[in-house]
């Protein structure tokens, strides 16, 4: 049995640690992580093979996830950890999960760094992953295969990054509601994960909570959230600029 958990507020780390899961033709069982409201967690079996998840927010894995992460243990299980980031770096984002699940109790046997379409600038890796994407994560999906029944060890210093991890960046940008789409049914409240949004009035939002995944905009069926306004309008054109050379996968597998 695989088990994944992933933390996916704008749905493209979901498509991603499924398309890998999918490649590893063994019955699957996945855990979305995402919403602050969720059951209690599962953890996995001894002999179960699981794949741990997590978009990268200014060069690290978010806060929130690392806490839910820290939460499943392991006692040995083979592990993949994976994460996902928008065209510009992933930083120290690999390194800091492999650290968590590591001291977690799991045996990690891939790590590997996916790109996709940029969750608060979406003009930047627009449509990723794309076919290219996909076929490199069937690739990824293969190597991993090949480890399962094989006694390597995971060689931790080849996973780029630093420690100690980069202190993230604030990002000064939170979703605008569109007071005439909002119907205020309460969709984003229940999914945001750190439970900015009032869930009396989802029109509000609170700041200091507010980490701008994006989970609200990907949820909304109202189409009434987005980034927006005057600083947002300054920032977009000069990140796209900054970070519109493509950027591929990387893995790296025990050997």
């Amino acid at each position: 049995m695989v088990h994944t958990y992933y933390f996916s507020a704008s749905n493209t780390t979901e498509k991603i640690v499924k398309a890998v899961a999918d490649n590893l033709r063994q019955e699957v069982l996945h855990h979305n992580i995402t919403p602050s409201r969720i059951a209690r967690t599962v953890n996995p079996a001894k002999d179960d093979i699981v794949i741990f998840a997590a978009p990268v927010y200014a060069g690290r894995i978010p806060v929130v996830a690392a806490e839910k992460f820290k939460k499943i243990i392991g006692s040995g299980q083979k592990c993949v950890a994976i994460v996902v980031y928008g065209n510009r770096d992933y930083d120290d984002a690999l390194i800091e999960l492999c650290d968590l699940l590591n001291d977690n109790g799991f045996n990690i046997i891939a790590a590997a760094a996916f790109v996709a379409q940029h969750s608060i600038f979406p003009k930047v890796a627009a449509l990723r992953p794309d076919a290219d994407d996909l076929k490199k994560i069937a690739d990824f999906s293969s190597d991993v295969n090949k480890s399962f029944d094989r006694e390597l060890s995971f060689d931790m210093s080849s996973v780029k990054g630093n420690r100690p991890y980069k202190t993230p960046a604030a990002i000064p940008l939170i979703p605008k509601t569109n007071k005439n789409k909002c119907n205020k049914c309460g969709k984003c409240s229940h999914e945001c994960p750190t439970g900015a949004i009032d869930l009396n009035n989802p029109r509000i939002t609170d700041p200091e909570k507010c980490i701008s995944c994006g989970r609200c905009i990907a949820v909304c069926p109202e189409n009434a959230r987005h980034f927006g306004g005057l600083k947002y309008k300054l920032i977009a054109p000069l990140f796209k600029k900054k970070c519109s050379a493509r950027r591929e996968p990387e893995w790296f597998v025990a050997g």
